[in-house]
């Protein structure tokens, strides 16, 4: 099914260099997303279309809902992960996950049903391998789950909890995982999709109560829904743009998706041709999204 134009909205905000981490906070009632290269934070008010930008100390990639204070967000930046102040707009680093971040930052990430985060990293110019995915969970307290990504992107779970779909971007599959809900351990089962490389690369991805993973496309000027279970594209949301970032069930009922875009590699020429690349769009859906989990991990 080929979505239309009308379905479209590019919603009134400031461009991106590189969007990313969409997510719904319900306890503001608002939309977000982050500027990874523009060190931003933006807030949208589905309501009333009021968009606010916060701005950031170095370049943060993910945001979470916390439970339990809205004025607070989990944030992955250069440098590790903490918390982010929407009031004092400062961004606290809890944990540096062990590791060196002259060349590196974290990139996408998500909360499990247990409120632990689920984080990855990548080197800044996305040298093979260099990358890993952790599982950070009680006292802030980083385990490896897979080692030796590129881009690891894209994280979402099943409606049973069962299974954990992600990508290494440069791979083009989206591969599941058997995810013991208790302990965190994943066993690798299947490439669930395999992304055709005239297509692009599979980056952000969220999944709907139907069992669809919807893949934003980078380079692929849009947003592929493909069926979990057999890896087949059964939808397809045009996107003015060709880098398409990632993607995000948000609104109360979550049936709209929010879909962040990037300049990022784009010339002159390029943004010529596409001048709503760093966009940011909402589409109306006719199905809902799955619900997601805020961050409980201790804050002080």
């Amino acid at each position: 099914m080929m979505f239309n134009e009308k379905q479209v909205k590019k919603v009134d905000a400031p461009a991106c260099k590189l969007g990313e981490s969409p997510m719904w906070h319900s306890g503001r009632n608002s939309a977000f997303w982050v500027d990874i290269l523009g060190n931003a934070i933006f807030e949208y008010k589905l309501d009333d279309g009021v968009v606010k930008q916060y701005a950031g100390s170095r370049m943060i990639s993910l945001i979470c809902q916390v439970d339990g204070n809205d004025n607070l967000l989990v944030a992955g930046a250069q440098g590790g992960i903490g918390t982010y102040n929407l009031e004092s707009h400062e961004l606290s680093l809890i944990s540096d996950l062990d590791r060196d971040w002259d060349n590196h930052r974290c990139n996408d990430g998500a909360v499990d049903c247990f409120g632990n985060l689920w984080v990855g990293t990548t080197h800044v110019d996305h040298e093979p391998g260099a990358g890993d995915l952790y599982r950070v969970s009680g006292s802030w307290h980083a385990t490896k789950k897979i080692e030796q990504v590129s881009i690891p992107n894209g994280m979402c779970w099943s409606a049973d909890r069962k299974t954990l779909f992600h990508t290494d971007s440069p791979t083009r599959e989206i591969k599941a995982y058997q995810n013991d809900v208790a302990t965190g351990e994943i066993t690798f089962d299947r490439i669930a999709v395999q992304v055709p490389a005239s297509m692009g690369f599979p980056d952000g991805i969220s999944m709907d109560t139907a069992g669809t993973i919807w893949v934003a496309i980078w380079g692929g000027g849009g947003v592929g829904g493909f069926n979990s279970v057999t890896g087949e594209l059964a939808y397809w949301i045009p996107m003015p743009v060709p880098h398409v970032s990632s993607c995000a069930f948000v609104g109360p009922a979550l049936d709209r998706l929010l879909v962040t875009t990037a300049q990022k590699e784009m010339s002159d020429e390029q943004l010529a041709q596409y001048p709503d690349s760093g966009s940011t769009f909402l589409v109306e859906m006719a199905v809902s999204g799955l619900p997601t989990h805020d961050c409980q991990l201790p804050i002080a």
